[in-house]
């Protein structure tokens, strides 16, 4: 009995400054009841009874158990927001490296050959690390169809890609019309005609095509969208001034703005300054992933700063 008062003795500091353990506090408790000299030791010591601690102390921890939950789950968040913050910049890096740097003609760019009345075989210069073709109707009603070919390398492909066989595609057709392979630059020159299949002609591929030119120009789309989120930026801005005395919706107009900055910072990324696109699905795809992951990193950010006001009230 002696030893176990010596020790609740010595644990009694540590139990009035709440700093032990659920089950040791239960044991200390339950001693404190069944030994009078214990207890009178607690209460002259510290001033107060194991059953009820003063209600002015109750009040004043209060804020700091709230704040000890809220670091609790700011914890977790943080190391799940920091990991897609880091994602994040990862998938922007590779979002530049991996932009497509089009690239002008040239006869070597790309060649045409028959095979048969099946299709044609385009082979690509050592160059060109990605390219695609789309084949359509002449919009203009004519009796024949467009190849448009574009070409591109990237900065990624030519630091990382270098030596492998030079690219090509059969391009099959399922129609007997003749078909007019175009090259787009994608700079904002006109397509060039390389040359011309027939199926049914005895020389099935002609080049040096004489036609009328087009110019492929660049959608536009992603600056509407940088329009729309700068818009939507601007008015909760002015939300938030009118409702600065309005503690809790100030903190959900902070956070929804966050995602308008990140779309915007995610498109300055993807994008640059410009707002045109060739590639507009690539583009506006990354730009969402992008601004999906800085959100989440600007929202740790944001609840790092929210936490830090907290302590500084309740410890000025």
């Amino acid at each position: 009995m002696r030893n176990e008062c010596s020790i609740i003795r010595d644990l009694l500091p540590l139990y009035a400054e709440n700093m032990v353990r659920s089950d040791t506090a239960a044991f200390i408790e339950e001693h404190l009841k069944g030994c009078k000299a214990c207890k009178k030791e607690y209460e002259q010591n510290y001033g107060r009874s194991e059953e009820a601690p003063p209600a002015q102390e109750v009040s004043d921890a209060a804020p700091l158990l709230r704040l000890s939950r809220k670091m609790k789950v700011r914890k977790m968040q943080t190391i799940a927001l920091t990991a897609l913050f880091v994602a994040a910049l990862f998938v922007s890096a590779f979002a530049v490296l991996d932009a497509p740097i089009y690239l002008p003609y040239s006869e070597k760019t790309v060649t045409v050959q028959p095979l048969g009345d099946k299709g044609m075989l385009l082979t690509f210069d050592d160059e060109v690390t990605d390219f695609d073709y789309t084949i359509y109707e002449d919009p203009d009603g004519g009796d024949f169809c467009y190849c448009e070919i574009q070409a591109w390398t990237s900065l990624w492909d030519k630091w990382f890609s270098q030596g492998k066989e030079a690219l090509s595609a059969k391009v099959t057709l399922q129609h007997a019309k003749p078909v007019l392979v175009v090259y787009a630059p994608n700079d904002e020159t006109e397509n060039v005609c390389i040359a011309k299949y027939d199926p049914n002609a005895e020389k099935r591929i002609e080049k040096n095509v004489d036609h009328e030119s087009i110019t492929v120009l660049p959608r536009l789309s992603l600056g509407y969208y940088l329009i729309l989120a700068a818009a939507a930026l601007l008015v909760l801005g002015i939300v938030w001034f009118l409702t600065r005395k309005k503690e809790t919706v100030h903190v959900w107009i902070e956070r929804i703005g966050l995602y308008p900055l990140a779309y915007i910072i995610s498109h300055c990324i993807v994008s640059g300054i410009n707002w045109a696109s060739y590639s507009l699905s690539r583009d506006f795809s990354l730009i969402v992933f992008i601004s999906i992951l800085l959100y989440s990193g600007l929202l740790l950010a944001h609840n790092v700063w929210r936490l830090k006001r907290e302590i500084k009230e309740i410890n000025p």
